[in-house]
């Protein structure tokens, strides 16, 4: 299927999928505003991970047997829009979730 038949899917981060929670951001944040982030990915993605991450102060910590790591990191963000750049960066990763 072509790219630019009606049935085929859309390319790239969908706009939706995110709608709320910009919704509840927007609604209970003044911004700037600190916003902290909490992810796990398996260790084989940690990297990926870190990248969305670089230049920023972060921890990061084991699960208990090794087989997952937990990303944790709390800024200053200038808006409800650069908080969502995150989480489609992040939602990118292979077996990502947010806490």
């Amino acid at each position: 299927m072509s790219a630019d038949t009606p049935n085929s899917q859309p390319s790239g981060p969908d706009p939706d999928k995110f709608r709320t929670l910009r919704s509840k951001l927007e609604v209970f944040h003044d911004w700037p505003h600190p916003y902290l982030f909490k992810f796990i990915v398996p260790r084989a993605r940690q990297e990926e991970l870190e990248a969305v991450f670089e230049g920023w102060e972060y921890r990061t910590r084991a699960s208990r047997n090794g087989s997952w790591i937990s990303l944790t990191c709390e800024r200053v963000m200038e808006s409800a829009d650069a908080v969502i750049d995150v989480y489609e960066r992040v939602d990118g990763i292979e077996g990502a979730f947010a806490l």
